[in-house]
């Protein structure tokens, strides 16, 4: 299969480069002596545990086994008779075996403090050579000439600010470079830095290339489908697979006590992890901006877009933060001239309104101004600013969008992601395990497992059934919750202390907001567990589609159990909860009742700040509580990691080790041990790992988009929660975990549509809030009509009334016989109630019944109206916006047209030099007629040749000036100061 064909291909490459390598019979790719000389020069690095032995080859991969009791025993007695192989022995072995026949070389060693044996790996440059030109990387063959574009206002704004740069002494500046995809027969075409093969590949690709070597490499000589890293990690044959980290990472603590003691090693090894450290995984750094190249030269294009789409996002988080603060505090600042709240808090004028029950005979009358500080709150978050905050975010999440598309264009482009072309997959090793049919691919032509159709859409059907039956048990914590809310409100009305009854509804929405978000938490991490679950016994074939499988079922998940309850009190609480009355005179109009208890109702005030409140405790503890866990599991991890790694497994392999190092102390110890055993006890990484983190972001995302009308402060809170997630992730993923193997990414994946769907759904979300759940609406149309240009009386024009003589009201008797009270609606009086008051003389039309009035169907009216107004006006800006901004700026446009331009020349002129070496090789004398023109192609070919040989001068002189940077910036580093 892949395997056999990669060795044949690496055997006949290796055979064929006779002047830089050769084949040696056990497979091994030995080293010429002058060439190892001039790599042994070159390749010294201040930390030697990343290469082998020799000091020469780079170590790209580690795979890493533990060792039994019969291996332990082999090892120590050599005299013992030789035991025959087990199958994980032979798998392994025949594993290994491949890699050194496809031109890799191997090291065997064995831990220092437990009973494990590493495998290293090395790629010599006949390996790494032809996996670029396989996997089409790009490497640089010319110095980019195209001058600097012209920065936008706001973008030079931003660069003139130095706070957010790195500092001079950090700053490294990458050469710019145009490329073209990698040739082994035009490689002397490319950019060599300092004519050094070893160098010519970054870290990060070398892994990647060694990494697809390992997942196609065969392991079981008579089944072809068996191969792959992947399943010898699943059935247990190597415990791991990594590649290593460069170097250690001294903190700035670790400096002080190694100057305090006075210590001999005082020095810090320079390394791009310790740099990344020092200017991006420091929590003092929070505020300064990503070095968005290192990460990708480090981790790999998939890590790298991560953090380059998290740093654009938290910086467009800005001005919608300063905006909604503004809004905030716009809210608070126009409260004292608040008509409606003033006139609300009045005790001698409608605040002496007497309201009916909220609840049968356990609630009481009460006046209107007790609800005085909800009636404030609402004010502070509902207000003018709010209608126009929601269209500038509505625009926003636009603009984001569009921005991120010509931001990823240019990182694209700087990246050499523009020409992304989907790798071939291979087949995840469960698939392999738990399929037993066989099928001819027809693109391979070999047989391989298959899963029938009508297997994968049983188990397609079963699944999605059960993830149906998990969002209707979301729902139905809902309704619990629902049930809770009618339940405590009923009971804090029935207390006797003053200050629960009168706050009765705040205290309800906040200790439900903290109900709601515990059981959110807990649902969250038993969601996951069962979308893992359905989505492996959906047996998917490839990684891709598990990825897609498994973000479809979380995302459902995650969105229902996270919004349910902000969609029921922005849309639904307040709606059935119909006219006071008892549960007879309900039961014969047809009104609802949640177990013989009338639906909670929303304040006079409106359920604005119940939205609130159930938007803040949620969306912002949720984010700090993920915050929390990120800072705590990192530490736990390093305790676990140094008991690990202080502590041998055996009592055998402990005794050893305290005979071994018993008069070192624990620091000297950690020197002592090799770099791939210092990676292997640190978290291994799965293989969705940035999973959780882009599921994170995309859910903040919805909080700052579709309820932002409810409360503002929310892109202050995700803006904050971002500087603190980067670093964390930082941290997490260069101290706490192994090295990612290095991917490439084209873009955000399953995630951009998601996010755009988000931003659609938003429009409609916020225009409906601000028309159903909050009172702008009704404000501004009493403001036209009824008030003539004024808000006094809207209370008084908003509360209907009822027959409060109907009511059995238990307990406080202050109010004495009470025969009309009234509730937040727009209903038609009873009829009987026309003779006892004055002000309902004159009103034609009345219901016994209390049906809706006249004025409710015109607001109602309204409200639709905005709606429609409001969401065709934001789709029409965020039409024209994403119209009139192209996706890839004009810059980038031209600098790919320049480097699909140079790519074509140096093709173009390396034919020509084979066609004039062919010529001068056959010995042909040109004819007389063909004379000019073989001169003339011979001199173009020399003009070229020249071209390419100052280009390639000046690059290299380049290079070099940078090379020179680096080390003046590690020469001025303080020895020992952080």
């Amino acid at each position: 299969m892949e395997s056999m064909e990669m060795k044949r291909r690496y055997a006949d490459d290796a055979e064929g480069d006779g002047d830089q390598r050769l084949l040696s019979k056990n497979g091994e790719i030995k080293i010429s002596i002058e060439e190892g000389r001039q790599t042994r020069n070159c390749a010294r690095r201040s930390d030697q545990k990343c290469f082998f032995a020799d000091g020469v080859r780079r170590i790209d991969y580690v795979l890493a086994y533990e060792l039994d009791d019969d291996e332990m025993s082999m090892d120590e007695s050599e005299s013992q008779e030789a035991k025959p192989e087990t199958k994980i022995q032979s798998r392994r072995s025949y594993f290994q075996k491949m890699l050194e026949i496809q031109g890799m070389q191997l090291e065997i060693v064995n831990a220092e403090l437990s009973n494990t044996r590493f495998v290293l790996v090395h790629a010599p440059w006949a390996v790494l050579a032809k996996q670029a030109e396989y996997l089409r990387i790009k490497m640089p063959i010319r110095e980019n000439d195209i001058g600097n574009y012209e920065k936008g206002c706001v973008e030079s704004i931003l660069q003139s600010i130095n706070t957010f740069k790195i500092e001079e002494k950090y700053e490294i500046e990458e050469p710019d470079y145009f490329t073209a995809l990698f040739s082994v027969e035009r490689a002397d075409q490319f950019i060599m830095p300092d004519d050094d093969r070893e160098k010519f590949f970054a870290t990060a690709q070398r892994g990647r290339m060694v990494h697809d070597l390992l997942i196609r490499t065969a392991f079981d000589p008579h089944r072809k489908d068996h191969f792959g890293i992947g399943r010898l990690l699943a059935n247990g044959t190597y415990t791991a697979a990594y590649p290593l980290h460069e170097g250690d990472v001294i903190s700035s603590s670790e400096r002080k006590k190694r100057v305090k003691k006075r210590s001999k090693d005082t020095n810090v090894e320079q390394n791009d992890r310790q740099l990344l450290y020092d200017i991006w995984a420091r929590a003092a750094r929070f505020y300064k901006y990503q070095p968005k190249s290192l990460i990708k030269k480090y981790f790999g294009a998939r890590v790298g877009l991560y953090f380059a789409w998290l740093g654009y996002y938290t910086k467009v988080l800005f001005p919608a933060a300063v905006i909604g603060f503004l809004s905030f505090v716009y809210g608070t600042l126009s409260l004292s001239t608040d008509t409606i709240s003033n006139e609300l808090c009045n005790a001698t004028g409608a605040g002496s309104i007497i309201m009916c029950p909220n609840c049968d005979k356990l609630c009481t009358f009460w006046h209107l101004y007790d609800s005085c500080t909800y009636s404030k709150l609402t004010h502070v978050f509902d207000n003018v600013s709010t209608m126009l905050f929601a269209i500038f975010m509505s625009v926003w999440a636009t603009l984001f969008l569009e921005g991120w598309k010509r931001y990823h264009a240019e990182i694209a482009w700087e990246w050499d992601l523009m020409d992304y072309e989907i790798e071939e997959e291979t087949i995840r090793p469960e698939f392999q395990l738990r399929v037993s049919g066989k099928c001819v691919n027809p693109v391979t032509q070999e047989e391989e497992p298959y899963l029938p159709f009508y297997q994968k859409a049983t188990r397609h059907f079963i699944s999605g059934v059960t993830v149906v039956f998990g969002l209707l048990l979301v729902l139905a914590f809902v309704f619990g919750a629902i049930v809770y809310r009618v339940i405590v409100l009923y009971v804090l009305h029935a207390s006797d202390d003053e200050f629960a009854k009168t706050n009765a509804p705040i205290l309800t929405g906040v200790t439900a907001a903290i109900i709601n978000l515990i059981v959110i938490l807990i649902l969250s991490s038993g969601y996951r567990w069962l979308a893992r679950v359905l989505t492996n016994w959906e047996c998917p074939r490839t990684q891709t589609e598990w990825d897609n499988g498994y973000t479809l079922k979380v995302f459902l998940f995650e969105f229902v159990n996270c919004y349910s309850s902000l969609f029921y009190i922005a849309f639904i609480k307040g709606k059935f909860s119909g006219v006071p009355g008892s549960e007879e005179d309900d039961r014969e109009q047809g009104r609802y009742r949640i177990f013989g208890y009338r639906p909670e109702s929303c304040d006079p005030a409106g359920c604005m700040v119940e939205l609130v409140i159930e938007l803040a405790v949620i969306s912002v503890g949720r984010q700090f509580f993920e915050s929390f866990l990120e800072i705590i599991v990192p530490v736990l991890c390093n305790v676990f990691r140094n008991i690990k790694h202080h502590l041998p497994g055996t009592a055998k392999m402990r005794k050893r080790w305290r005979a071994a190092h018993a008069r070192q102390s624990r620091r000297e110890t950690d020197r002592t041990i090799s770099r791939w055993e210092r990676d292997y006890y640190l978290n291994t990484v799965v293989d969705h790992f940035l999973f959780d983190e882009y599921l994170e972001m995309v859910l903040q995302f919805g909080f700052v988009t579709l309820f932002v009308a409810a409360f503002p402060l929310a892109p202050l809170f995700a803006l904050l929660s971002n500087l603190i997630e980067i670093r964390l992730d930082a941290y997490k993923f260069l101290v706490v975990n192994q090295r990612p193997m290095p991917a490439r990414a084209e873009n955000l994946g399953a995630w951009a549509p998601i996010l755009d769907g988000i931003s659609k759904l938003a429009v409609l979300t916020n225009a409906c809030i601000i028309a159903f759940t909050s009172e702008f609406v009704p404000k501004v149309l009493y403001f036209l009509t009824t008030g003539n240009g004024s808000y006094e009386n809207y209370i008084n024009n908003s509360l209907s009334y009822y027959n409060a003589s109907k009511l059995d009201v238990e307990g406080d008797t202050k109010f004495g016989n009470v025969t009309v009270c009234r509730f937040r609606d727009y209903r038609k009086p009873s009829c009987s109630l026309r003779a006892e008051l004055a002000e309902l003389s004159g009103v034609v039309d009345c219901d016994d019944q209390y049906g809706f009035s006249l004025e409710w169907w015109h607001i109602f009216a309204a409200r639709v109206v905005f709606v429609l107004v409001f969401e065709h006006l934001v789709f029409l800006i965020k039409g024209f916006v994403a119209y009139m901004i192209p996706d890839i700026p004009t810059h980038i446009f031209i600098k790919m047209q320049r480097e699909q331009y140079v790519a074509r020349q140096a093709r173009r002129e390396y034919e020509l030099r084979q066609k004039s070496g062919q010529s001068d090789h056959d010995g042909a004398q040109p004819a007389s007629a063909y004379d000019a023109s073989a001169e003339n192609m011979k001199s173009t070919q020399n003009r070229a040749d020249a071209d390419m040989a100052l280009a390639a001068a000046g690059a290299k002189q380049k290079y070099a000036a940078f090379r020179g940077r680096e080390q003046e910036y590690i020469q001025r580093l303080p020895t020992g100061q952080p």
